[in-house]
């Protein structure tokens, strides 16, 4: 079951995205920004993207989840367990489906280059690659710039 998340749901939510975000993300990123994504960066995360956040739910346990700011979906993140059971298709597409109720009517996302699985099952769901960017995240030395995918998708309600 797709729903909207609930307060009660930060801890479980940030438990979940901490847990894949140190599995698919962290193999990429400098030590610094490893160690900064502690447990309280994602409960504190979870919390200020409370009111467009969206979770999969099966046996009463938080499976996966998405959040948005505007126009950028900045989140999509399933359990390992769930992932190749169409979790992902199912909460893109209600993601998408809300953020158009919101009146986004082209909406974008960051991929990480070197997390191929991702960016092919956003191209399969029919986001398409614009251009290559970089975010800054904490490194060894001050900040450094960390190169992502930027997807976009015209949504349609």
């Amino acid at each position: 079951m797709i729903r909207r998340a609930y307060v009660s749901d930060i801890p479980q939510v940030a438990a979940l995205y901490h847990a894949v975000w140190h599995e698919t993300h962290a193999p990429f990123m400098p030590r610094a920004e490893i160690i900064r994504r502690s447990t309280e960066f994602f409960m504190e995360r979870m919390t200020a993207l409370l009111q467009s956040t969206l979770v999969t739910e099966l046996n009463e346990e938080i499976v996966a989840f998405s959040a948005w700011r505007g126009h950028i979906l900045g989140q999509l993140y399933v359990a390992m367990p769930h992932r190749g059971t169409q979790a992902a298709s199912r909460l893109l597409t209600a993601s998408e489906i809300e953020m158009a109720k919101e009146g986004v009517t082209e909406s974008e996302l960051h991929c990480l280059v070197g997390n191929e699985r991702a960016r092919r099952f956003y191209e399969r769901m029919g986001w398409h690659n614009k251009e290559k960017i970089t975010e800054p995240v904490a490194g060894e030395h001050g900040q450094t710039d960390v190169p992502f995918w930027c997807m976009t998708k015209l949504l349609a309600i």
